[in-house]
């Protein structure tokens, strides 16, 4: 295994890169769980600042990643989440490419009810991309998203930590405004989202540049894709204001279709662990963490042979103890009483 940060969090091995930092597996050993940490790349003031704040946004909901813990030495900062073990839509769009309209219906779904919370406690992630949509590993089952990398969210009533002219955002997912440096908005993430979509639907990533979205070109008459393409145009108006709120958003007839489409037998897409088993520690049987134990092959030892049986307290204490044969003593005394039986017997005669 490899360093231990801060005395508590071994570092397995780098499972995520990006611009805030390096995610990590790690081996808590405070509470024996493997946790996903991320470790701050410099000491700059800003970013610094950011990752103290991503570590406080902490809103407690089944489809958002929640920090836990942070530790901090000489100038590295780590903070520890949850391992959310079956990768992100990315991975499941590699392995899959485009995904079906019912998988689009659950995904997007899932992410507007994480994007209520967020924007409920006034936060806008500005992130909003295939890659910090994570999966738990649920098989062939329903998928459960959970939103990640909350780095450059920020609340909507604090200081940006931005000048006027820089750009936080992933090109391809920034909505026009957020690209001129608009002030954040709920409304930025909703764009994002309806680039998600795109991608979704068709297997490949979106323009750099926020172009006015045409679904004619993509429609073929097919009910859910159409539906999916409905719920891109009215996710991507470059108009803010014309977008609806991730609320209002899962109200749409098109996402009330997509979810009600029956699971299909053929679908052959599965939601799996992605991550390697951990290496094995010093001492330990290092195939323990590649293939699950089989029993050992029991041996037939015979039975030893039954012991003696106990004695009890009191055949112990009053057990008799043999007599010694002594012939010294007991000869004398034959002949003495043989001796006295004649003289009886003399007298009795004479007398007679």
């Amino acid at each position: 295994m490899g360093e231990v940060f801060a005395g508590r969090y071994e570092l397995i091995d780098p499972i995520a890169s990006g611009g805030m930092g390096t995610v990590w597996r790690v081996h808590d050993k405070m509470d024996g769980q493997v946790k996903a940490a991320k470790m701050l790349h410099q000491s700059d003031a800003a970013m610094l600042l950011r990752f103290v704040r991503e570590q406080s946004l902490r809103i407690d909901h089944t489809h958002i990643v929640t920090p836990q813990s942070w530790a901090g030495v000489d100038d590295r900062v780590l903070f520890t989440m949850p391992l959310v073990a079956g990768g992100s839509v990315t991975n499941l769009m590699r392995k899959y490419g485009a995904l079906p309209p019912r998988w689009i219906g659950r995904l997007v779904d899932q992410t507007l009810q994480a994007l209520e919370a967020v924007h409920a406690a006034g936060i806008v992630h500005r992130d909003i991309k295939p890659g910090n949509l994570l999966l738990e590993p649920t098989g062939r089952g329903v998928p459960h998203l959970r939103l990640g990398d909350f780095g450059i969210a920020v609340p909507t009533d604090e200081a940006r930590l931005t000048h006027v002219a820089m750009v936080i955002g992933t090109p391809g997912y920034m909505p026009p405004e957020q690209q001129l440096g608009a002030d954040p908005d709920p409304s930025a993430d909703i764009y994002a989202l309806g680039m998600v979509m795109l991608e979704m639907l068709t297997g490949t990533k979106p323009p750099r540049e926020p172009v006015p979205f045409e679904p004619a070109p993509l429609r073929t008459g097919d009910r859910g894709r159409d539906a999916v393409l409905d719920l891109i145009v009215a996710a991507t108006p470059h108009d803010p204001a014309a977008r609806p709120t991730a609320a209002e958003l899962r109200t749409h007839p098109a996402l009330r279709f997509l979810l009600g489409l029956p699971p299909d037998p053929a679908d052959p897409i599965a939601i799996t662990d992605v991550f390697p088993p951990l290496p094995a520690r010093t001492g330990e049987d290092p195939d323990r963490t590649t293939a699950p134990h089989s029993p050992p092959t029991a041996v037939v030892v015979p039975p030893p042979p039954p012991p003696p049986p106990a004695r009890t307290q009191a055949e112990t204490a009053y057990q008799p103890v043999p007599a010694r044969t002594s012939t010294g003593v007991l000869a004398p005394v034959l002949l003495l009483v043989l001796g006295i039986l004649g003289l009886l017997v003399s007298g009795w005669l004479l007398t007679g």
